[in-house]
């Protein structure tokens, strides 16, 4: 699997997660990619939010990524995600 593959991969991970967050009016965005690097940074934004609380915790929302993660990519991949309910990531 080529980098543009990976990425693909990720990324189409991601994109699932994203509807997810949608359906409560948050958003997923990726921060950094790097394949060769094997690092995802997201960012979960709530700016669309009225309830925050009605989104998905930040626990939940990471075992979801990680699930969808290794159905599209089989490799080792460093999560770190920016969520404001926590302040920095991790």
């Amino acid at each position: 699997m080529g980098a543009s593959e990976v990425a693909a991969a990720i990324t189409a991970a991601v994109e699932e997660t994203r509807s997810l967050l949608r359906s409560d009016g948050a958003d997923l965005r990726i921060l950094e990619l790097d394949p060769r690097a094997a690092r995802l940074r997201l960012r979960v934004d709530l700016a669309n939010v009225e309830c925050e609380a009605c989104v998905v915790p930040p626990e939940v929302l990471r075992t979801v990524i990680r699930s969808n993660l290794e159905r599209s990519y089989p490799g080792e991949l460093e999560v770190l995600i920016e969520d404001p309910r926590e302040g920095t990531g991790g």
